[in-house]
């Protein structure tokens, strides 16, 4: 029996602008996980069995390059763990090794214990531990790129908008510099060539770089209850596209910032750092001026607005609208302080930490 775990995520600055091609954006990963548990089936049946959407496994087999389920209403809460297997195993084929019957089951501790979303990227960690799972059973013995590049080519084929920053940190994990490639390139790559043609490929605008933390640096986590629906943000930032004026300024800036806030993790700089978070909250809060939605929502100013007189550097993490607000301290700060007071404005202290390593 193999067992692999991913990791969910949080983004620190850089949002929105990390859409676009090339535009850098600074991500943890945090210790809350998708679990991937996979062995070989002694029959020449192969299941799947996600804890957190069905009590029973669901059995299935393979057609063509298809994975097709015994239960089809199934198929679409499944879509995500089905076409990752679709993808790997296309790769698989294409390296000339023969298919195997497995049962595959699927838990997840990214959501609180009711239900609710926190906003870690469920989705992208289901992508990355379905790869890694079949990486270690085929034993391919992959490099983060390829398990990377194989969770993209499926969210893709699931047509996500999503720039995959919380893919690549559920597969490097810790603290990372990143940036998004040319999708419509990719796209057209997994069109024309096959899936190993695609992997080994340089994907234009794709910046993958670990990062260090400054010494004695913490990250607090700050959850609203009130989960953000990402896609109607991303939507609303493609209606602001529309003025090139206005969004060639805000790309201009989120880069300018987040080079900065790179640099002083680079260079052991705390106060660099927090002066960079509360640049680049001011900078999403110009978008938020713009735009019909609310991003820095009430009580998500209201997390930032207590951690700063606290000595923290806040803003809101991922496409705000709810869920999660980060604060940077050193860790000398009382952030029992931050913790209490945020509990007495209904803010949830999430003491995740940050997940290094496999």
């Amino acid at each position: 029996m193999i067992q692999v775990k991913a990791p969910g995520k949080l983004y620190i600055a850089g949002e929105y602008a990390v859409t676009e091609p090339g535009y850098k954006s600074v991500l943890i990963a945090v210790d809350r996980f998708v679990t991937a548990t996979i062995e070989e089936a002694d029959v020449t049946q192969s299941s799947i069995h996600s804890k957190t959407l069905h009590h029973e496994p669901i059995s299935f087999q393979r057609r063509q390059d298809n994975i097709v389920l015994s239960d089809l209403n199934a198929a679409k809460q499944l879509k995500y763990v089905i076409t990752a297997i679709e993808v790997f195993e296309q790769y698989v084929r294409s390296n000339n090794i023969k298919l195997k019957h497995f049962h595959l089951t699927i838990d997840s501790n990214l959501d609180d214990a009711s239900g609710h979303k926190y906003g870690l990227g469920s989705s992208a960690a289901v992508l990355v531990s379905i790869v890694k799972a079949l990486n270690e059973f085929y034993d391919m013995q992959l490099s983060n790129l390829y398990i990377y590049k194989l969770a993209v080519i499926a969210n893709m084929k699931l047509q996500s908008l999503s720039s995959c920053g919380d893919i690549a940190v559920s597969v490097y994990t810790g603290w990372l510099a990143y940036s998004t490639f040319d999708h419509e390139w990719v796209m057209q790559q997994i069109e024309d060539t096959s899936v190993n043609e695609v992997l080994k490929k340089n994907w234009p605008g794709l910046h993958i770089e670990p990062l260090q933390a400054p010494e004695n640096m913490e990250v607090l986590i700050g959850w609203t209850g009130s989960p953000a629906s990402s896609h109607h943000l991303v939507s609303e930032v493609k209606r602001l596209k529309s003025d090139p004026t206005f969004y060639g300024k805000f790309l201009e800036q989120s880069h300018d910032c987040v080079e900065k806030l790179i640099h002083a993790f680079k260079t052991n700089h705390i106060k660099g750092v927090q002066k960079m978070i509360r640049l680049n909250r001011s900078i999403i809060q110009q978008m938020d001026r713009e735009a019909t939605i609310d991003i820095e929502t009430p009580h998500l100013k209201t997390l930032c607005d207590i951690a700063e007189t606290h000595g923290g550097a806040a803003k809101t993490s991922g496409a705000g609208g709810g869920d999660c607000g980060i604060t940077i301290i050193r860790s000398d700060v009382n952030k029992d302080a931050i913790y209490d007071e945020w509990q007495q404005n209904n803010v949830q202290p999430l003491e995740f930490n940050i997940h290094h390593g496999q």
